[in-house]
């Protein structure tokens, strides 16, 4: 297990503060963590690791809530783990191309399930029936595994601009575009017809996370500048803070109402408090 720290920041100064938010925690141990989910009912966050270019090489952390039990390399043994999603007391992680279906209790890997013409797979998303839908980003696809384990490509479009991150709504699947030749937009795709619409109009950045915020709002990423924002379904923009280059596949806990947020080139997860 690689040694974790805990580094606690706290502002210097009135004027400071309103310049710039500064992370509450910084949490120290990960290498290039891409994405960070909680379980509620384990009562542990779970933070995909890609580590370097190896073969293998990659992992998945699991951390108490309170930060006592700490280990970094509870999964190891994948490639380029990115998103994760939690059903049934399973944890399926997107790893290149294939989806990996991970005991949630034990940490033992089930099973790896290739994705046929997959290039690179991102973040997955579940819908009220507990379907499973992911994105390939350098595809432009997003795929789609029933309840039978079946695994199909729902959607490939140049109008998804590079699918990144994705949240389920019972209407639409929300998209963070990662973005092809320009800057990535916030879309929404019509889960009846798959119509694809863009929310924000003229390109936002390298949008990496979703997660809901409030009253039809949503917290977004953009991994390439650091800046976080408020975006809403028709499109109203507010950036909330800046924190570094390769914040990734963001956490909103919203009962102490704070920011997890994976950095990935940083090797650590900044915990941002929104009171």
């Amino acid at each position: 297990m690689k040694p974790l720290f805990m580094i606690f920041f706290v502002c210097g100064s009135f004027a400071f503060a309103q310049d710039q938010k500064v992370p509450e925690i910084k949490l120290t141990g990960f290498s290039h963590p891409e994405s960070v989910i909680y379980d509620a009912g384990t009562e542990y966050f779970y933070v995909s690791n890609m580590a370097d270019k190896t073969e293998g090489d990659g992992f998945i952390s699991r951390i108490s809530r309170k930060w006592k039990e700490q280990d970094h390399t509870w999964v190891t043994g994948l490639d380029d783990p990115k998103g994760m999603v939690i059903k049934k007391n399973k944890l399926y992680v997107t790893d290149v191309t294939q989806l990996v279906e991970i005991d949630l209790q034990s940490g033992e890997v089930l099973k790896r399930i290739p994705v046929e013409g997959s290039q690179s797979l991102n973040d997955p998303a579940l819908d009220e029936n507990g379907v499973l839908y992911f994105s390939d980003l350098a595809a432009g696809s997003i795929y789609k595994m029933n309840e039978a384990g079946e695994i199909k490509e729902w959607l490939k479009s140049s109008e998804l601009e590079r699918p990144n991150g994705l949240f389920l709504t019972p209407e639409y699947i929300l998209v963070a575009a990662w973005g092809q030749e320009q800057n990535g937009n916030f879309l929404k795709i019509d889960r009846k017809t798959r119509e694809v619409t863009p929310i924000s109009k003229n390109g936002i950045g390298n949008l990496d996370g979703i997660q809901p915020k409030a009253d039809g709002e949503y917290f977004i990423s953009d991994w390439a500048s650091g800046k976080i924002y408020t975006i809403d379904m028709k499109g109203n923009l507010s950036e909330e803070f800046t924190s570094e280059k390769s914040s990734g596949d963001i956490l909103f806990q919203q009962d102490e109402n704070k920011l997890y947020l994976p950095m990935n080139l940083q090797n650590e997860i900044w915990i941002y408090n929104l009171n």
